[in-house]
């Protein structure tokens, strides 16, 4: 199993989203940011977009994956410690 990490999405409103996973990928002004744990400390322009959020839950008899998208508005993103903070001007998750 990846090393897991924390995830925030924060508008105007409040917190949008929020959790633990193991792969993130933020909309930059200078392109897709893919982070892992352990990653270094930075700080980002988020340009509107996708943010995508990749989590495995395991399980005794299987093993399962998936992709979180949550459409996210300009802000900025900050990457220190293990934790990933997104300030944005607004989120939309899709609904399920």
């Amino acid at each position: 199993m990846s090393a897991r990490f924390a995830w925030s999405v924060s508008t105007p409103d409040g917190v949008a989203a929020s959790g633990e996973c193991e792969f993130l990928v933020v909309p930059t002004t200078r392109g897709e940011l893919g982070v892992l744990a352990d990653h270094a400390a930075l700080v980002a322009c988020v340009a509107p977009g996708e943010l995508r959020v990749t989590a495995s839950t395991h399980s005794a008899d299987s093993e399962h994956s998936g992709v979180r998208s949550i459409a996210v508005g300009p802000g900025i993103v900050d990457v220190r410690d293990n934790i990933v903070r997104l300030l944005v001007s607004r989120a939309v998750s899709p609904r399920r």
